[in-house]
């Protein structure tokens, strides 16, 4: 493998990822453009008196307690986000956006996908059906991209490995964080044959319910790879209603992933222009296994992507 991507260049991405984290968001600049802009066209005197002019817009009623409104101002200076996305919405129509800019409130500033179909007939939707056939397209094609001697090794039938294809994206999942100890082959089996995180997997890979997307950008790293470029990621990811992996958008706590996986891919796909796509994919993998190895010895779980609690054994 090409030795210019070292050990010490990944850490030091991390590390920069990190420090990056501490700088205010972009995206709370934009909340402030709005804020100020409602502020100045209903002259409003003061931050508090908007803060409840806000909350009597989003409820329909004016607080009964002074602390009630103060979500609005945790908002605003960003301590936090609004915490559903329903309160999402209410915010962005007190104050007054439109349509496209209603779509960034959820997807760049609250970090969420633009839809969500948690309900039998939002599952009807012909947006979703199409997105849940494209999303079956790549399970599939994932599975029809496992070697037989794999599916000898993990004793899954060829025929039938479709059925176990929570145990090919466990043994995936695996290769990219890095394990406390080291782990012996009958405890990986018995744990990736559980049933643990079974219902969770079924209702994502089925786009039922809230999908992080941090989560999802696991999903489709884990499925893509090795074929996957940041286009590609990013065409899927806007297809998913997602926003595309952008170098300022934060995380709803700062953190910098987009910053990080962008660069990450263009290592990656500067290897694949001459080396061979499986020992690419060992090189991402490893990339991953450091990053989530400072993240977690640095105390910054919320980085650490491709780690999810039902590796933990």
């Amino acid at each position: 493998m090409d030795s210019r991507y070292t050990v010490d260049e990944v850490e030091a991405l991390a590390r920069k990822c990190i420090l990056l984290g501490k700088e205010k968001r972009p995206e709370l600049q934009w909340v402030k453009k709005h804020y100020e802009h409602i502020q100045e066209k209903y002259q409003l005197k003061n931050k508090t008196e908007t803060d409840r002019f806000l909350y009597e817009k989003m409820y329909g009623h004016a607080p009964e307690k002074s602390t009630e409104f103060l979500k609005i101002r945790y908002w605003r200076t960003g301590n936090y986000v609004p915490g559903s996305r329903e309160q999402c919405l209410l915010f962005g129509n007190a104050l007054e956006l439109s349509e496209d800019e209603l779509r960034f409130m959820l997807q760049g500033f609250c970090d969420r996908s633009e839809d969500i179909y948690a309900t039998a007939a939002s599952q009807q939707n012909e947006k979703c059906r199409k997105r849940q056939e494209y999303l079956k397209e790549i399970i599939e094609n994932y599975i029809k991209n496992v070697s037989r001697d794999r599916l000898k090794n993990l004793h899954v039938p060829e025929r039938r490995a479709e059925m176990f294809f929570r145990h090919l994206y466990f043994t995936d999942a695996f290769h990219y964080v890095e394990p406390l100890a080291k782990i012996e082959p009958d405890i990986m089996r018995k744990h990736i044959t559980s049933y643990r995180y079974q219902s969770e997997i079924v209702r994502q890979m089925k786009l039922i319910g809230e999908i992080p997307r941090k989560v999802f950008i696991r999903h489709l790293l884990i499925l893509g790879l090795p074929d996957l470029t940041l286009e590609k990621l990013n065409e899927q990811l806007r297809f998913f209603g997602y926003l595309a992996l952008t170098d300022k958008h934060t995380m709803v706590r700062g953190e910098r992933l987009d910053w990080l996986l962008i660069r990450i891919f263009e290592m990656y796909e500067e290897l694949l222009k001459r080396e061979d796509k499986q020992d690419c994919l060992r090189w991402f993998q490893g990339v991953c296994r450091k990053l989530d190895l400072v993240f977690r010895e640095e105390g910054y779980p919320r980085l650490r992507f491709m780690y999810f609690k039902a590796l933990k054994i």
